[in-house]
């Protein structure tokens, strides 16, 4: 039976390639969702980086395994969320994770 929830929301690990010299460092964290109606979606524009940071705003509603240079762990806030969607390398990572998630398949970064 299909269950039909008022406002859905899902974690998933998020994959994240950090650029460091000469290459890049894997890294990880878990995102939660909201998923989003298409009619809202189709409201961003997601050719530009402002689109997706206001998409990534709306879609991101927390995360775990986010930890300052000392690996002190850091909670969620919306401060927090809006600075790693300031990163382009973040943003790509979790727009890829998002739409991976609702198709049921992995994307690749």
């Amino acid at each position: 039976m299909f269950k039909i929830d008022q406002t859905p929301t899902f974690t998933h690990r998020v994959e994240i390639k950090v650029p460091a010299n000469g290459g890049h460092e894997l890294q990880d964290m878990q995102v939660t969702f909201r998923v989003l109606p298409d009619e809202e979606i189709e409201a961003f524009d997601m050719r530009t980086s402002r689109g997706e940071r206001e998409f990534l705003a709306a879609a991101v509603v927390g995360f775990d395994d986010v930890e300052d240079e000392k690996g002190v762990a850091l909670p969620y806030s919306h401060a927090l969320r809006d600075r790693l969607i300031g990163l382009a390398y973040v943003r790509v990572a979790m727009i890829n994770a998002y739409y991976a998630a609702l198709m049921g398949k992995r994307v690749k970064n």
